[in-house]
């Protein structure tokens, strides 16, 4: 893709790369944790938000654990901070989607 890329060029993107997709991945994983642990309630909570997160937390600080007994991977504490942020940030998104929808529904009714 980069021919003409040096080795710290092509070192830098990897690194940026596999990092972003540490965050993507516990992004996602963030969304499903929270929708299962609300369950059939539609409204936002801080407690399923931060249960969420922990749960997230403690799967990538277990996972980092692991790696350290595989030869072939590198633990990092990093990574498992991360994950923890990817998570983290999709709290904070599912609570920005459900706000902006409350006020849409909000201005609807008022219409």
């Amino acid at each position: 893709m980069f021919p003409r890329a040096g080795p710290e060029t092509l070192e830098l993107m990897h690194a940026v790369i596999r990092k972003t997709a540490h965050l993507a991945n516990y992004f996602i994983l963030g969304l499903l944790l929270n929708r299962a642990l609300r369950g059939e309630d539609r409204a936002w909570e801080l407690k399923w938000a931060i249960w969420a997160v922990i749960i997230a937390a403690g799967y990538a600080s277990l996972d980092e654990f692991h790696q350290s007994f595989v030869p072939s991977r590198t633990a990092s504490p990093w990574d498992a901070l991360i994950d923890t942020v990817g998570a983290t940030f999709a709290q904070i998104s599912v609570w920005l989607w459900l706000a902006s929808k409350a006020r849409s529904a909000q201005r609807q009714s008022a219409r």
